[in-house]
């Protein structure tokens, strides 16, 4: 991840077997248009994982990825919009993610790379 960033982020999904289900089949293969979109603005990897209805996102950006510039081409690109007016069928924000946005930023609290080991 040469100069770039490492995002976590947290979304819930409806507490809906079925549902979770078809959220599941929708992220084996996303849109390829989506893929394109992700890495044209700079996002290198992005992984989702999934406990209960509880998804975290691992997303690494490559150096010089611009948040706002990636939010606001999503917000102009229809297929973007369509995708994500889809994934709202079956995501919902967390209890701690304020009104009108989805995945909400996590708090590292620990990174075993930063334990100085000298300190014991």
């Amino acid at each position: 991840m040469k100069g770039g960033r490492r995002y976590c982020q947290a979304l819930d999904l409806a507490d809906d077997a079925q549902l979770i289900a078809e959220y599941r089949q929708h992220h084996r293969r996303i849109w390829p248009e989506i893929t394109q979109h992700l890495r044209q603005y700079g996002i290198v990897d992005m992984e989702i994982y999934l406990l209960g209805n509880r998804l975290v996102m691992m997303m690494e950006t490559a150096a010089g990825f611009d948040s706002e510039r990636f939010a606001l081409a999503s917000e102009r690109d229809p297929k973007v919009c369509e995708w994500e007016a889809l994934m709202w069928k079956y995501q919902r924000p967390t209890p701690w993610t304020p009104p009108g946005e989805k995945w909400r930023a996590m708090e590292k609290i620990f990174c075993l790379r930063e334990q100085d080991r000298s300190d014991y």
